[in-house]
């Protein structure tokens, strides 16, 4: 019986990983929607909150995909959370890929590759030393190209350079100011602040590039401006930030301040409703 319900769970799972497989986002969206920063472009963000009244559905082509399951080089196992920076064909898109605590693997690393030409660039956090990851969960680039890593199981922000070294590493477990228990999505404010999903805290911070404790945003709960196990973060135009609020079934949008905006959402399966949005 146990063999079954694992197997059925492994089949749930492997759908999961192909719902959010990076090879099933069209590059035009990659490059329009996701945005390296963490920022939502204008044009996307309008047709995002009009669809929210309107029964928003689309069907996305896609363009181009980026590697396939496995171990090597440019392959996935459990890929989650992207990020994209740089311009025409420096454009490079970087997803997590936390291999270990599902499958047995001994390899999580994020992956890099070219958006234009679909190239495997190489990957950050599987060599040896004080850079290498462990469940690496959120990614973000800031203005200058450096890519910070939430990661998982060592509740820190990993930064890395350009060109994939590793830089430096913030934050500990913990509910005080700049700790984290389980950070996830990732994003930068146009002023270059860190917006981290603090998941299991409950909560959204925001710090400084080097990790300086800037605010918090939330606890736990159910209502407005309170979030249960928040998975993801998004920074618009506008500097409000959109927060996914998994553990309560919707998104949740914040001014850049703190303060409740607004929520859309609920439980269910129907039109604008949620499965635990990440």
């Amino acid at each position: 019986a146990n063999g079954g319900a694992m197997g059925r769970m492994r089949g749930e799972v492997e759908g999961m990983v192909g719902m959010l497989d990076l090879g099933r986002l069209s590059r035009r969206y990659l490059g329009d929607v996701v945005e390296g920063s963490g920022l939502v472009s204008g044009e996307r963000y309008l047709e995002i909150y009009e669809g929210l009244f309107e029964g928003y559905g689309r069907v996305f082509d896609v363009a181009r995909t980026f590697g396939s399951r496995g171990n090597g080089a440019g392959q996935f196992q459990i890929p989650s959370l992207v990020a994209v920076h740089g311009e025409g064909a420096a454009r490079r898109v970087a997803c997590a890929d936390c291999s270990s605590s599902f499958r047995g693997a001994e390899l999580s690393r994020v992956l890099i590759f070219r958006v234009e030409s679909g190239e495997y660039v190489g990957n950050v956090g599987s060599s040896e030393g004080p850079g290498i990851l462990r469940c690496p969960a959120g990614v973000a680039y800031n203005g200058r190209g450096q890519l910070y890593v939430s990661e998982w199981d060592h509740h820190q922000i990993f930064v890395y350079d350009g060109d994939g070294a590793f830089m430096r590493k913030f934050g500990s477990l913990g509910s005080g100011h700049g700790q984290f228990n389980g950070p996830r999505g990732l994003a930068f404010t146009a002023g270059g602040e860190l917006v981290v999903a603090d998941s299991l805290n409950h909560r959204v911070q925001v710090l400084g590039e080097d990790g300086t404790f800037v605010r918090s945003m939330g606890s736990f709960g159910q209502g407005e401006g309170m979030f249960h196990s928040p998975y993801d973060v998004a920074v618009c135009p506008d500097g409000s930030i959109a927060v996914a609020d998994g553990g309560n079934c919707r998104v949740q949008v914040l001014s850049g301040e703190g303060g409740f905006v607004r929520s859309f959402g609920s439980e269910g399966d129907g039109p604008g409703q949620f499965r635990n949005p990440v």
